[in-house]
C-alpha cells in the first residue's frame, strides 16, 4: 500500500508543476516585453524644471527690463499666474486620455491622416526649438568663453552628448535630471553672494511705466516657460493618478516662476534702470564683479553649470521629437530618429551660424510657433477631446 501511494504522490506533484508552469512563463505583455517602468512624480517634477530652465535664464532680466523697465518682475508674476490656467487646460486634455501621448491624442480626436499631419508639425516645432537652443548656446559660449572656437565644434559636442543621453530612454533621463538638479541650487547660492551689493531702491517707483508696458512684458516672460509642453508628451509615462500629476505640474511651474523672480530681483537691484540696457547678460556681469577664495571667475563657473541646464533642455526636445517620429512610423526603435533629429539640428545650426539677421528671423519664427503649439493648439484640442469622449460614451 505504501508502494502505491508513492507513485500517486509523484503524479500529483507533476500535475501541480504543470499547472503552475504557464503562470510562471506567461509573458508580462504582448510581444514578450517587460512592462515599461514609469517615472516617479519626483522625476516628472525635475524633468519639467530642467526643460524650462535653460538658455533663457541668462537673458530674461534684460528682456523684461527692455519692455517694462523696473516693473518687469510684475510682468513675470502675471505670466506665471496666466500660465497656471493654461497648464490646467493641458492637464484636462491629458486626463481625458491618460494612457496616450500628445501624438496619440492627435490621431485619436482627429482623422488619422490629419492627426499624423499635426504630429509632424509638432516634430518640426520641436526641431526649431532644439536648433534655437543650440544656436543661443553657441553664441553665448563664443562671447564669454571660446571666442575662436567655430560653432560647428560646439554644436557637435552638445548634440552628440544629448543624443547619447536620449538613447538611454526616458527613465535614464529622469534619473539624471533628478541627480543634476542640485546644480540649480548652486546657481541660487552664487547669485545670493552678489546680493550684498543690492539696492532695493532700484525697484521704485513701482508701476512707473504703466500697465500697458507691464502687460507687454508678459509676452517676453511667457517665452521663458514654453518647455511645459513636455508634461503633455510624457504624461502617460508617469506613475500616479491624474490629480497627483496635476500637483506635480503646478509645483514644478511655481518653482520655475520663483527661480526666475529671484534672478530678476537680483539683477534689478544690482543694476540701475540706466545700467541694465547696457548689459545683455546681467547675471554674468554681476558674478564677474566678485571673487571667491577658490574661484577667481565666478561667471565662468556659473556658465559651466548653465551648460548642464542647456543640455537637459535640448535633450528633452530631442526626446519628444523622437517619440513623435516613433508614433508616426509605428515602430518601437527610436535610435535612427534620434540620429536624424540631431543631424538636422546640426546642419541648420551651422547654416544659421552667428549671422545675427538669420538668428533673429529664426528666433521670431520659433516664438510665434511656440504660442501656436504650446498654448493655442492644445487648448483647441481640449473641447474636441471632451466631445470625442462624449460621443464614445454615447456609442457605448
Amino acid at each position: 500500500m505504501n508502494n502505491q501511494s508513492k507513485p500517486d504522490q509523484k503524479k500529483l506533484n507533476q500535475n501541480q508543476q504543470q499547472n503552475q508552469t504557464p503562470i510562471q512563463t506567461q509573458a508580462p505583455n504582448q510581444g514578450g516585453q517587460k512592462p515599461e517602468q514609469k517615472l516617479s512624480r519626483r522625476q516628472f517634477f525635475f524633468i519639467i524644471i530642467q526643460t524650462q530652465i535653460g538658455v533663457g535664464v541668462l537673458s530674461i532680466p534684460y528682456e523684461l527690463h527692455s519692455v517694462a523697465k523696473q516693473d518687469g518682475w510684475i510682468s513675470l508674476l502675471i505670466a506665471g499666474l496666466l500660465l497656471q490656467i493654461i497648464l490646467f487646460g493641458l492637464w484636462a486634455l491629458a486626463r481625458n486620455h491618460p494612457e496616450l501621448t500628445l501624438f496619440q491624442i492627435n490621431e485619436k480626436i482627429f482623422p488619422k491622416w490629419l492627426g499624423k499631419f499635426f504630429s509632424s508639425v509638432y516634430i518640426v516645432y520641436f526641431l526649431g526649438v532644439g536648433t534655437l537652443i543650440i544656436l543661443l548656446f553657441g553664441r553665448m559660449i563664443s562671447l564669454w568663453v571660446l571666442p575662436n572656437t567655430p560653432l560647428w565644434v560646439l554644436a557637435f559636442l552638445m548634440i552628440g552628448a544629448c543624443m547619447y543621453l536620449v538613447d538611454g530612454g526616458l527613465l535614464i533621463m529622469g534619473r539624471l535630471y533628478t541627480m543634476l538638479s542640485f546644480l540649480i541650487f548652486i546657481l541660487i547660492i552664487l547669485v545670493m553672494y552678489t546680493m550684498k551689493e543690492m539696492n532695493i531702491l532700484y525697484l521704485f517707483p513701482i508701476l512707473e511705466t504703466g500697465w500697458g508696458k507691464v502687460l507687454s512684458g508678459v509676452n517676453k516672460a511667457i517665452l521663458s516657460f514654453f518647455g511645459f509642453i513636455v508634461s503633455l508628451v510624457i504624461f502617460p509615462k508617469v506613475e500616479g493618478e491624474p490629480k497627483d500629476k496635476l500637483k506635480t505640474i503646478f509645483l514644478a511651474h511655481w518653482f520655475v516662476v520663483v527661480f526666475y523672480l529671484y534672478i530678476v530681483f537680483a539683477s534689478f537691484t544690482f543694476f540701475s534702470t540706466e545700467e541694465l540696457p547696457l548689459v545683455p547678460e546681467p547675471l554674468l556681469y554681476m558674478l564677474k564683479s566678485f571673487e571667491l577664495p577658490v574661484i577667481a571667475r565666478i561667471d565662468l563657473f556659473f556658465i559651466s553649470i548653465w551648460i548642464i541646464s542647456v543640455a537637459t533642455s535640448y535633450a528633452t526636445y530631442l526626446y519628444m521629437a523622437s517619440v513623435g517620429l516613433k508614433e508616426i512610423f509605428q515602430t518601437q526603435k527610436t535610435g535612427r530618429f534620434i540620429i536624424i533629429f540631431g543631424l538636422i539640428t546640426f546642419i541648420i545650426s551651422v547654416y544659421v551660424g552667428f549671422d545675427m539677421k538669420k538668428l533673429e528671423i529664426f528666433n521670431q519664427a520659433v516664438i510665434y510657433s511656440g504660442y501656436m503649439f504650446s498654448i493655442s493648439f492644445p487648448l483647441i484640442m481640449l473641447p474636441l477631446s471632451f466631445l470625442f469622449k462624449k460621443m464614445k460614451k454615447g456609442q457605448n
